[in-house]
């Protein structure tokens, strides 16, 4: 008898919901295809060195970086304390200082991304964040 009860208010509520209306349709898949076109015009403007490969491996760092910007950082909330962020730091000190010295020094910035001594660094008046450009 519950059961019944439980299902007939089910029911009921399914029939007074207000459905959207075709306009409302239409703005929803507007803002979604501006906000794809926009990443993607983001993504290639603001990253402009990933395109300047010298060897391979820089070639494949850079789709490694781009899969990560595109796929994986766009999932987190923006959470990095620098700018540049850890992963442009990353990119930057591999193309600049080669595969070793540029992993090393990215990870060095990975393990210095938190607020524990924000008074070490200048902070940016435009974003807000931490300078903590790559030194060559």
């Amino acid at each position: 008898m519950r059961r019944n009860i439980i299902l007939i208010l089910l029911i009921s509520i399914a029939g007074v919901g207000k459905a959207q209306e075709i306009s409302e349709i239409a703005l929803l898949q507007n803002l979604d295809e501006h906000h794809h076109a926009a990443s993607k015009e983001k993504l290639s403007d603001k990253y402009h060195y990933v395109k300047q490969n010298t060897n391979e491996l820089q070639f494949v760092m850079s789709g490694l970086f781009l899969f990560y910007k595109e796929f994986i950082s766009s999932q987190d909330s923006q959470s990095c304390s620098f700018t540049p962020s850890c992963s442009e730091y990353a990119l930057q000190a591999v193309k600049q200082q080669g595969i070793f010295k540029g992993m090393l020094n990215g990870f060095d910035r990975l393990s210095r991304c938190n607020s524990l001594s924000p008074e070490k660094y200048e902070v940016d008046p435009e974003t807000r964040l931490l300078l903590d450009p790559l030194k060559l």
